[in-house]
């Protein structure tokens, strides 16, 4: 099963190494097997009620692509959604540096309450959450216990670019490279993570976040275990 949240990251996502598009053939299905149009498929994806469900590839084209319900929210609060990213076990590590020449080791991060947001320029749902995460940053902002890392598909150069044109949303901007989007198992953007004080994974959400409860909590808990 591939998650996309918006016409854009559909065409974007690629699984390891083959690019994967739709085009005029491909059949899209409701939960029930019934043919949608492209429009009113999307559409229903943009509400979050649903994921992406039964992708059929023929060299490297989408053929056909269903639907299926989203988990409950109940449910992500007890288990992640990739199994890549299971709760208690370790993240992979990363040494990387952003855009501002920063650098960022998650080994030399122990200790620290680290969240994670994985999003690419074009991601309509990436833009709509910024506002809220730049809120969250600005929040804790006086705690140094709590680090707010972004990584990003495009080009150092490319992000300083959307950056000084839109302004940053209070997370370090990093690019991300393909192996290691690969080693977090992620599929769908935008996706955040929270890594505990041990380096292991504690919170797990794909697609818009809307409402940042979950995330907060996830932060507290966290912060004193």
């Amino acid at each position: 099963m591939i998650r996309f949240f918006t016409f854009v990251s559909l065409l974007a996502v690629s699984l390891p190494a083959v690019a994967q598009h739709v085009t005029k053939a491909t059949v899209f299905t409701d939960v029930d097997g019934s043919v949608l149009s492209r429009k009113a498929y999307m559409s229903k994806l943009q509400t979050n009620q649903f994921v992406v469900a039964d992708a059929q590839i023929s060299n490297s084209i989408i053929t056909a692509i269903s639907l299926r319900p989203a988990p409950a929210p109940d449910s992500v609060r007890t288990q992640a959604i990739s199994p890549v990213r299971t709760y208690s076990t370790p993240a992979p590590t990363f040494a990387l540096t952003d855009i501002k020449g920063q650098a960022y080791d998650l080994a030399a991060l122990r200790g620290k309450v680290v969240v994670v947001n994985f999003w690419f320029i074009k991601c309509a749902p990436c833009q709509q959450e910024m506002p809220a995460l730049k809120q969250l940053t600005i929040d804790y902002r006086s705690n140094p216990r709590v680090v707010f890392l972004s990584l990003a598909r495009e080009d150092a150069a490319r992000l300083q670019h959307y950056v000084a044109s839109k302004g940053d949303f209070g997370f370090a901007v990093i690019p991300l490279p393909q192996t290691l989007a690969e080693k977090f198992g992620i599929t769908g953007y935008p996706t955040t993570t929270v890594i505990d004080r041990n380096g292991r994974f504690v919170y797990d959400n794909e697609g818009y976040a809307g409402n940042l409860t979950r995330l907060r909590k996830a932060i507290e808990q966290a912060l004193v275990e």
